[in-house]
C-alpha cells in the first residue's frame, strides 16, 4: 500500500469520492482545472518525496537538467526556491466503474514570462469489481490472447453501436492480403481481377526500421498472387494476422506487399489512393512501439526500446476511511496522448494512417489504447467521449467537424508531421497525400504545397523549431516559403495572436497577389514544374544579428542594428527573436524584411513594448525577370512603435 503526505491524501480522496468535490468549482469537463492546495516550493516538494509515493511521482516528472534546456540560466541553488502551482480536474467515473482525473502543475521561473508545466493521469478501480480482476490491473503477465481479447471487445461494441466510426469510403484498394480457410493460408488478391464489391478488410499501420520487411515486386508478384508462405512474413505482420482472425476479417492491406516496391508508377498510383485505403480500412492495428517488422505488435516490455527511460506508469494500492481498497494507476503525462510519443508517431508514413483511420488500435507498451471517432479507451477500461473526447480529438480526421474546425486542426497536424522522420527523404511529399486530399474535399481550399491558398497568411508563419539539418537532404524543388523546404520540426504559432489576458487587435500587412504550383502528374507524388509565390507588403532593411548568448534559446535572440542589450533592469532585455530556416548562424547580417503580421493590445499602457511585429527574413536573389527573394528565417520584434513606419510598400517574388 501506497503513503501519502496530506496534500496527495486530499488528492486520492477526490479521486474516489467525488461527492466530496467543492462546490466553488463546479467543473463542466474532465479538462477543466480547479487550483490545488499542494507544497509551494521545489525543496518542500522533494523533501515529502522521501515518504510519499504520489509526491516522489511528481518530482520525477522533471529535473534540474531538463529545466536547464528550457531555462539555460538558472543556476542550481535556485532550484530549490522555485515556486509551484497546483491544479486538478475532477474525477470522472465511465460505465467500467473506472475513475480518472488529471493533476496538472507549473513550475514557476520568475525572471521568465513561461511557466514549465507537468501533467499526471490517475485511474482508480474498487478492488473486488470485474475491472479489478483483468490482468492489467490485477499485475499478472499479459499475454498476446489476452490483449487480441481485449481489442475484439472494443471492436465488436464499435461495429455494433457507433454509426460514426464506420468506414468513409467504399470499394476497397487495388490489392490485398486474403486469409484462406486455414489462418495462414495467405495470398496476394488483385481486386482489380475479379469483382469483389465492398469488403472489409484491415490496415496494419509500422515502421519499416532498418531491416526492410518482406516486399513485393515485379519477380515476385506472381508467385505471391498464388500464396504467401507464412513463415517468410515478421512478427508483426504474423501478430495482424492472429488479431484480424479473431476479428473475424479475411482481408489485410500491408504497404510492403500490397504496393510493387520496384514499379515507380504502382507507387504514385497508390501513393495517392491512401486517403482511401486508410478511410475505408474497419480497423487500423498500429504497431506503435516497434521500431521494425521484426518485433511484433506486442513488444516485450522487457526490451529496452525506450533507452533505459521509464515508460511512465506507477500502480500501488490504497484504503480509505470508508474501508473501500483501491487500486490506482499513475501514468505521467496525459494518458490520452501516450500515442503521440510511440516509436510509430515519430515516422512521417504514419500520420495520414493515423488520422484517417476510423478506428485504430495502438498495440503499445505499457497499455494497449483503442481510438475511434467517438472514443478513447485504454486496456485499463479508462474511456473518454463526448467533451472528454473533443479535447484531444484532433488525432483524427473529424467527419462532423465544420470548416472552422478543420481550418485550426490543420497547423496542429503539421506541426506534428514536421518533426517526423522518413527514411527516404523524397517521400516527405508523398506522405501527406491522403492528408491533403480529405482536407482539400472538406474544406474545399485550394493546396499549395502543405499549405492552403486561403489561409496562406498564416501558414507563411513558420518557424524552425529544431536542429538544423544536412543541406544535402533538403527538398531543392520545394520553394523556400515553403515549410516543406525544411527537413524538421516547425511551428506555425509560435508568436500567438494575443498578448497575455489583455484583448489585442491583429493586423496582417500581405496581400496575395499570386500563387501556383505546376506538377508533373499527381500532386505531391510527383516532380514539382514550377512554383509562383507572389506578394505586396511593407518591406524595410534591416540588420540583424544572432547574439551568441542566447544560442541555446529557442528560438534565439537578435540583436537589432547597432543596439547593446542593457542587463541591468533584466536578465533578457532583447526586443528581437527568431530563427532562420536552414542554418543556426549567417555571414550577412543585413535583410529585406517583409512585414506580415502585427498584434498590439487594446489598453497600450498595459505592457513595456505595445506593438509586436512578425516578419520573414528575406536576401536578394538577381533572376533574368529582376530581383526575386528567397525567405532565409522570420523573426518578431517589440517595441513602444512600429519599426516598419518608414517602410515601403512593394511586389516581392518569392522563390
Amino acid at each position: 500500500m501506497g503513503k501519502f503526505c496530506e496534500h496527495c491524501a486530499i488528492i486520492l480522496s477526490l479521486q474516489v469520492e467525488p461527492e466530496a468535490w467543492s462546490q466553488d468549482f463546479p467543473l463542466r469537463s474532465i479538462d477543466d482545472y480547479a487550483p490545488l492546495a499542494h507544497f509551494r516550493t521545489v525543496k518542500e516538494l522533494l523533501e515529502s518525496a522521501d515518504s510519499c509515493r504520489l509526491c516522489d511521482i511528481i518530482q520525477s516528472s522533471w529535473s534540474l537538467p531538463a529545466l536547464h534546456k528550457r531555462y539555460p540560466d538558472l543556476k542550481e541553488q535556485d532550484y530549490a526556491s522555485l515556486q509551484l502551482k497546483f491544479k486538478i480536474t475532477k474525477a470522472v467515473s465511465d460505465r467500467m466503474g473506472v475513475s480518472c482525473n488529471f493533476i496538472g502543475g507549473d513550475i514557476i521561473v520568475p525572471w521568465h514570462a513561461f511557466a514549465d508545466s507537468f501533467k499526471l493521469t490517475i485511474t482508480t478501480c474498487h478492488v473486488g469489481t470485474d475491472v479489478s480482476q483483468l490482468p492489467i490491473w490485477d499485475c499478472k503477465e499479459l499475454t498476446k490472447e489476452d490483449r487480441i481479447k481485449t481489442i475484439k471487445s472494443w471492436y465488436t461494441e464499435c461495429s455494433s453501436q457507433h454509426a460514426g466510426c464506420k468506414p468513409t469510403t467504399h470499394g476497397c484498394p487495388r490489392r490485398l492480403i486474403q486469409v484462406g480457410p486455414e489462418k495462414h493460408d495467405l495470398r496476394l488478391v488483385d481486386t482489380l481481377s475479379q469483382p469483389f464489391g465492398n469488403i472489409e478488410y484491415a490496415t496494419l499501420s509500422y515502421c519499416w526500421g532498418t531491416s526492410r520487411p518482406f516486399v513485393t515486386t515485379k519477380d515476385n508478384i506472381g508467385t505471391l498472387l498464388q500464396s504467401i508462405p507464412a513463415t517468410s512474413l515478421p512478427q508483426t505482420f504474423y501478430d495482424a494476422i492472429d488479431i484480424i482472425w479473431d476479428l473475424e476479417l479475411r482481408y489485410i492491406w500491408i504497404d510492403s506487399l500490397c504496393i510493387v516496391q520496384d514499379d515507380l508508377q504502382d507507387w504514385q498510383r497508390e501513393a495517392a489512393s491512401m486517403k482511401d485505403v486508410y478511410a475505408g480500412s474497419s480497423i487500423t492495428i498500429s504497431a506503435s512501439d516497434a521500431q521494425d517488422s521484426t518485433q511484433g505488435c506486442f513488444v516485450d516490455i522487457n526490451l529496452d526500446l525506450w533507452g533505459g527511460r521509464d515508460v511512465g506508469v506507477h500502480q500501488m494500492g490504497a484504503h480509505f476511511p470508508n474501508k473501500k481498497e483501491f487500486s490506482i494507476r499513475f501514468h505521467k503525462g496525459d494518458i490520452r496522448r501516450r500515442t503521440k510519443f510511440s516509436n510509430l508517431s515519430t515516422r512521417g508514413w504514419t500520420m495520414q494512417e493515423q488520422l484517417l483511420s476510423p478506428r485504430v488500435v495502438h498495440c503499445m507498451q505499457p497499455e494497449i489504447h483503442w481510438s475511434c471517432h467517438c472514443s478513447y479507451r485504454t486496456e485499463s477500461q479508462a474511456t473518454f467521449e463526448d467533451d472528454r473526447f473533443k479535447s484531444f480529438s484532433w488525432r483524427f480526421m473529424p467527419q462532423d467537424a465544420t470548416k472552422e474546425e478543420m481550418q485550426k486542426l490543420w497547423p496542429d497536424w503539421m506541426a506534428d508531421y514536421s518533426s517526423r522522420k522518413l527514411t527516404v527523404t523524397r517521400d516527405r511529399l508523398g506522405a501527406l497525400a491522403g492528408m491533403v486530399q480529405y482536407f482539400g474535399n472538406k474544406v474545399g481550399f485550394t493546396h499549395l504545397l502543405g499549405c492552403w491558398y486561403e489561409t496562406l497568411v498564416d501558414e507563411l508563419l513558420w518557424i524552425r523549431r529544431g536542429d538544423t539539418i544536412d543541406s544535402s537532404v533538403a527538398l531543392s524543388q520545394v520553394p523556400s516559403w515553403s515549410w516543406l523546404t525544411r527537413v524538421g520540426e516547425i511551428s506555425f504559432t509560435f508568436w500567438s495572436r494575443s498578448m497575455g489576458k489583455d484583448p489585442c487587435s491583429v493586423r496582417d500587412h500581405i496581400k496575395i497577389v499570386e500563387a501556383d504550383i505546376t506538377w508533373a502528374g499527381e500532386p505531391m507524388v510527383s516532380e514539382i514544374l514550377s512554383s509562383t509565390m507572389t506578394v505586396e507588403g511593407p518591406v524595410r532593411q534591416m540588420r540583424l544579428r544572432l547574439d551568441p548568448r542566447t544560442k541555446k534559446f529557442n528560438p534565439p535572440f537578435m540583436n537589432v542594428g547597432d543596439e547593446k542589450p542593457d542587463f541591468s533592469e533584466t536578465p533578457l532585455p532583447w526586443r528581437c527573436t527568431g530563427r532562420f530556416d536552414l542554418e543556426d548562424e549567417r555571414d550577412d547580417d543585413m535583410f529585406t524584411c517583409l512585414l506580415v503580421r502585427s498584434v498590439s493590445p487594446k489598453d497600450r499602457s498595459s505592457l513595456a513594448y505595445p506593438c509586436q511585429e512578425t516578419f520573414l527574413l528575406l536576401v536578394p536573389v538577381p533572376t533574368s525577370e529582376g530581383t526575386s527573394y528567397n525567405r532565409v528565417g522570420l523573426a518578431m520584434i517589440r517595441g513602444d512603435e512600429t519599426e516598419f513606419a518608414s517602410a515601403e510598400t512593394k511586389t516581392i517574388h518569392l522563390l
